[in-house]
């Protein structure tokens, strides 16, 4: 796995972009709408899910977009409880997005009773078919990769997990990368707090929005960021993050907001929420 200009490389070769977009728990026509916005502007990856609601609608606005779907990254979910049906899911899956693959399908949590790993095989399976390009997971932690990864014979190619400056965490960053398995950050902005000095000063000094220093400073790291929004405005300043340039020093000094945030949360403060993934 490797970063490039704009994507990054998978263990597999394929190229994932560095730029998504998320679709979780909108209104369905607002979101519509945004999803077409964010195509025109040049977003090629969609986030999704069974959950979510909105496979349909992004399935909907890519045909009417007559953007080639060849040059755009589907990622869809197999939710829980799926695990005794992992074909059928991903086959409604494909009849709601209207397509005839998607380029990543995750497990969507894990399971505390561990039947993930049979769940994982079973996708495996179902990805050799040739209607998955790239079988990744979402929500699990380094140790439950190693799990995976030691039992089934099969690295997760791309892990999605809630990220921001606030829950930034090395280990998981280190092994991510150790690892070869991409990183893709959910909630980006909603986790962040978007009204502390450090952030507010780096967009001060660089003309840029406290928004496009989050999900460049998510870019820096080699991390995918997937912010929602219905807003057009909104949308097209998340994209131009990439154009934002921060320093060394600016990087390592927003890493450094996580470890103040587990203080506080140590003392009784709350962690960051975000929708649900």
């Amino acid at each position: 796995m490797e970063q490039e200009f704009g994507t990054v490389r998978l263990r597999s070769g394929h190229h994932m972009p560095s730029a998504g977009f998320g679709t979780w728990n909108p209104e369905a026509g607002p979101m519509y709408e945004a999803v077409r916005h964010a195509l025109d502007i040049g977003y090629r990856l969609f986030d999704t899910a069974p959950s979510y609601g909105t496979e349909e609608l992004l399935g909907r606005a890519l045909r009417d977009s007559r953007v080639p779907r060849e040059d755009v990254f589907l990622t869809t979910k197999l939710p829980r409880g799926s695990e005794y049906g992992v074909r059928d899911s991903l086959e409604s899956s494909l009849r709601r997005l209207g397509v005839d693959y998607v380029d990543l399908w995750l497990i969507h949590w894990p399971t505390s009773d561990g039947t993930h790993i049979e769940t994982w095989r079973k996708l495996i399976d179902v990805k050799n078919s040739g209607r998955v390009l790239v079988a990744g997971v979402s929500n699990f932690s380094p140790r439950q990769i190693d799990e995976l990864s030691s039992i089934t014979g099969h690295v997760p190619e791309v892990n999605q997990v809630k990220w921001s400056p606030a829950l930034h965490d090395p280990v998981v960053l280190e092994h991510s990368r150790a690892s070869a398995v991409a990183l893709q950050g959910y909630s980006p902005l909603r986790a962040s707090n978007v009204g502390h000095s450090l952030l507010d000063r780096i967009a001060t000094r660089s003309g840029a929005t406290v928004p496009q220093v989050v999900l460049r400073w998510n870019l820096e790291h080699g991390i995918t960021a997937l912010p929602r929004s219905t807003t057009f405005a909104h949308i097209e300043e998340n994209f131009h993050a990439s154009d934002l340039k921060l320093t060394r020093r600016e990087i390592a000094a927003i890493d450094r907001i996580a470890h103040a945030a587990r203080r506080i949360r140590g003392r009784g403060g709350d962690r960051p929420v975000g929708p649900p993934n």
